[in-house]
């Protein structure tokens, strides 16, 4: 009488029920537990390539998740300072076009980037010889790739590669000697260096 009792009782039921319906979930979450800490790959990368990719670079790839697939045309820091004049000095970046160093900086590499990142992997080896690749960045931005006719690397939008098949998570990152960018974010560049003496 009492065991029928015991059945009866809401609480106990209600109890019982999560407790068996909760075991599956905790099974499964201890198969899919990370091999690795991802946080830890993920500085040693931009610790490894940070001369490669430079300040900027570093601050653009450490705005994508390492978790998905992307592929990075990372403008190298001369490119950044001779197309959009971000300038890199030992107290902070300054920029004779209007970008102040802080937080203009940070919208402008974000910016850059969305022109410059595919969420697709590109490897040299993904682009045959005399063959032009389109694919759409981030903000749509159409990137056409094909490789350099005297060699190794790539051409990006008429724009070379200086080092190529860097890697950080599942993210593959090339830097290039120029910046990608729409003809209306190339314009509202060229209009703020023009504005300022």
């Amino acid at each position: 009488m009492k065991k029928h009792q015991f059945w009866k009782n809401p609480v106990v039921f209600l109890f019982l029920l999560i407790t068996v319906s909760s075991i599956p979930i905790l099974i499964i979450s201890f198969l899919r537990l990370p091999e690795t800490p991802q946080i830890a790959g993920n500085h040693l990368f931009l610790r490894e390539i940070s001369d490669e990719i430079g300040f900027f670079g570093k601050m653009m790839i450490e705005m994508l998740p390492e978790d998905l697939v992307f592929t990075a045309f990372v403008p190298s820091d001369k490119a950044f300072s001779r197309d959009l004049g971000l300038k890199l000095n030992t107290s902070r970046p300054k920029n004779p076009h209007g970008y102040d160093g802080g937080d203009n900086t940070y919208a402008v590499v974000s910016r850059i980037m969305s022109f410059s990142v595919v969420p697709y992997k590109v490897e040299e080896r993904d682009i045959r010889k005399d063959e032009t690749a389109s694919y759409e960045s981030l903000s749509g931005f159409t990137v056409k790739i094909w490789k350099k006719r005297n060699g190794g690397g790539l051409v990006v939008n008429g724009v070379k590669t200086e080092e190529i098949g860097l890697k950080r998570g599942k993210i593959v990152v090339h830097t290039i000697d120029g910046v990608l960018m729409d003809s209306d974010f190339a314009q509202s560049v060229a209009s703020s260096s023009e504005d300022d003496p």
